[in-house]
């Protein structure tokens, strides 16, 4: 099983990706051999990242992680784009069980992908005719759906400018990429505003609604709707050092990001965000 080992003493940003890179991205479109092992395309700075490899590490599925940077533009290579012609981290390429290789990107869809084909079914029930795996998988469905619209606005609107000026800082970012790292406190405001603006969306929606409490997104038990909410969410105290205690009404909200923490192999998984949050918070 690959994991990342990231050295206390080191914090440049180019030892936040995979360890293995390949040589040049022109041997990405060279390299047709089958693969024996799943492979992971991205790094461990992207959140979509993040929630894949924490589905295969507490499932203990073996893969081997090929670094590709997209700050450095490396997602829109027309090598890359060769092999994953959405240009997106995740991605995988793996043998679904005929002998030919599936590539495939967007988190979600390789979750549901590794879900149905190892049968995953405690992550994403399985499509059958039971009333109670298709409730299930509905839900999982309705979040999923609802992601990319939601949760994921902590990303573009909150994490993404402060990271694109520190990656342009530190020499890892594509020309014409640039943001400042200071924060007037109007700016502070507006950002806190849009924080606790989505994660009440989200707590309302997905952990107390019509359908009453519960301690994960769908039931009891996590899902790969869980995993692929976490990394968005917790990304704001782990890297921004904002704490979502500074909202009593989002108690909810830390209950689940607690018992979130404490899935296995969530340290292993988040270790670089906690890294980059050391980083990001020292250059303020």
């Amino acid at each position: 099983m690959f994991t990342i080992s990231l050295s206390s003493s080191r914090t440049s940003l180019t030892y936040f990706w995979c360890r293995r890179r390949v040589s040049s991205l022109s041997s990405l479109a060279a390299a047709e051999t089958p693969h024996a092992m799943l492979t992971l395309y991205g790094h461990y700075g992207s959140q979509p990242f993040r929630s894949v490899a924490w589905l295969l590490k507490m499932k203990k599925q073996p893969f081997e992680c090929i670094s590709i940077n997209p700050m450095k533009g490396e997602t829109r290579s027309p090598e890359y784009r060769g092999k994953f012609s959405l240009g997106l981290i995740p991605a995988i390429e793996d043998d679904p069980g005929d002998g030919k290789t599936i590539a495939l990107s967007e988190a979600s869809a390789i979750m549901i992908y590794l879900c149905d084909k190892n049968k995953w079914n405690d992550m994403y029930p399985s499509s059958n005719n039971n009333p109670s795996d298709i409730r299930q998988r509905a839900l999982i469905n309705e979040y999923i759906s609802h992601h990319n619209e939601s949760t994921r606005l902590m990303t573009r609107k909150v994490i993404r400018p402060g990271l694109s000026a520190l990656f342009a800082a530190e020499g890892n970012l594509s020309p014409g990429m640039t943001h400042s790292l200071s924060r007037s406190p109007a700016d502070l405001m507006k950002l806190k505003s849009t924080i606790r603006d989505t994660a009440k969306r989200f707590q309302h929606k997905f952990l107390v609604n019509s359908r009453g409490s519960s301690d994960f997104i769908v039931g009891d038990t996590p899902t790969i709707a869980d995993l692929l909410a976490y990394p968005d969410l917790a990304q704001i105290p782990q890297i921004l050092g904002i704490d979502y205690g500074e909202w009593p009404e989002l108690e909810e909200l830390r209950q689940w990001l607690d018992r979130m923490a404490k899935l296995p192999y969530h340290d292993d998984v988040h270790r670089t965000a906690t890294k980059l949050g050391k980083l990001y918070q020292s250059k303020l």
